[in-house]
């Protein structure tokens, strides 16, 4: 029995060794073909990959090209934004019935001109950036009236204005150089050309900022005199803003100084002490009311007025945006400057004269882009401290009504 079952096993094992040995060489081909797809795949893969490795490195490549551009332009803007010039030429008209009367206002009787303000601003870093202004003024009209230099002015395209202005971390701000300096929210104490420093610091969380200045008078060759005091400006309230400034000067109340663009003394016209009180608020939706109050303490000699104050108010609607095509505004205006009621104010190109009151009304609006149209007609009293019939060689009182209209084509 045992010897049966022995012979039936080894049977079993040679029939299986058989069936194997018999089968192997089919399988192998499977296995060797299979190998060999799989190698094949592996290197189309391996060529894939590689292909993706020099795709990557041109994509990593073009990256770092694409970030060095983008900070060299950022680098370029920076630079670019140091330097910023701008600014606006004019073409005025004016129709003056006044311009031939005796000596009203000078050698300003022709306003009719071309004009350009031309402005730069230098950032030296982020606190501290410098500029510069110059002024071209060219008279198209002919001379009009006695003492009338010509058609070009002193400032006739040299750079004018050279000042610092530094913006603190700590809210400080400072203006130092030779500016255009104003006292007064219409520039009604001072409005001129000065060299100097003024400085000033917020007291308040809503924008109210105190200050002082000491400002020397650069607005004309011979000036002689300075002055210094304090400042108060910015809002106070939601609605309500303030421009307060006080002025002293260092010469005596009825000191002298010389004579404004000639040779020789004279007393001083507005005395050695002047204030402005400015206020604004909104009246009403796009409707803003401006008032200020001047006095100087101008002494007069014995049996005269002292004629030392300034009153100006003026209503706007609206206002223009030069970069805004069909944006227009409206304005009334009133002054009431007497003969020593201010420093040296601005005089809007001759329409604000000392000694004269008067109302005007204007309006603006923009035809084209960064082009703006702006005609007034003023009526006004001139020559108010002087009489209407004196001898020929006295200066007289008269009747003004002036006509203007300019474009300004800003840059």
């Amino acid at each position: 029995m045992n010897r049966k079952k022995t012979g039936a096993i080894l049977l079993g094992l040679t029939m299986g060794l058989t069936g194997t040995v018999c089968a192997a060489p089919a399988d192998e081909t499977d296995v060797t073909a299979r190998i060999a797809a799989l190698e094949a795949q592996q290197q189309q893969l391996a060529e894939q990959l590689k292909a993706l490795k020099q795709e990557n490195n041109k994509l990593k490549n073009a990256k770092t090209v694409a970030n060095k551009n983008k900070n060299d332009i950022q680098a370029l803007k920076a630079e670019q934004d140091r330097v910023k010039i701008y600014g606006f030429v004019r073409a005025s008209w004016d129709k003056d019935n006044a311009r031939n009367q005796g000596d009203a206002w000078a050698d300003e009787k022709d306003n009719s001109r071309y004009y350009l303000n031309l402005l730069g601003d230098l950032k030296i870093n982020d606190e501290w950036t410098g500029h510069f202004q110059s002024e071209t003024n060219q008279r198209f009209a002919h001379q009009t009236g006695n003492g009338t230099e010509g058609k070009l002015k002193r400032e006739h395209g040299q750079i004018q204005r050279i000042w610092l202005t530094g913006n603190l971390k700590n809210g400080l701000e400072i203006n130092a150089g030779r500016k255009w300096s104003p006292l007064g929210m219409q520039f009604s104490l001072l409005g001129c050309t000065t060299s100097g420093i003024d400085v000033s610091y917020p007291i308040t969380k809503q924008g109210l900022r105190a200050g002082a200045f000491y400002y020397a008078m650069a607005e004309y060759d011979n000036a002689d005199f300075s002055m210094w005091g304090p400042t108060i400006r910015g809002p106070i309230g939601h609605n309500f803003d303030i421009n307060l400034a006080y002025a002293k000067l260092n010469v005596g109340r009825t000191g002298e100084i010389n004579k404004f663009y000639e040779d020789g003394k004279q007393k001083t016209p507005f005395g050695n002490q002047g204030f402005v009180l400015s206020a604004a608020t909104n009246v009403a939706k796009n409707l803003r009311l401006t008032a200020d109050y001047v006095q100087t303490n101008y002494q007069a000699d014995p049996g005269e007025q002292d004629n030392n104050r300034a009153y100006l108010a003026r209503l706007d609607y609206k206002w223009t945006n030069p970069s805004v095509v069909g944006s227009f505004g409206a304005y009334l205006r009133y002054h009431d400057i007497q003969a020593h009621g201010n420093i040296w104010a601005d005089d809007a190109w001759g329409s604000l004269l000392k000694d004269s009151k008067g109302w005007t009304v204007g309006f603006k609006y923009v035809p084209w882009k960064n082009v703006e149209w702006e005609t007034f007609y003023q009526i006004a009293d001139c020559g108010m401290s002087q009489k209407a019939d004196g001898e020929w060689w006295e200066k007289k009182s008269f009747k003004r009504n002036l006509i203007r209209t300019q474009l300004d084509y800003h840059f």
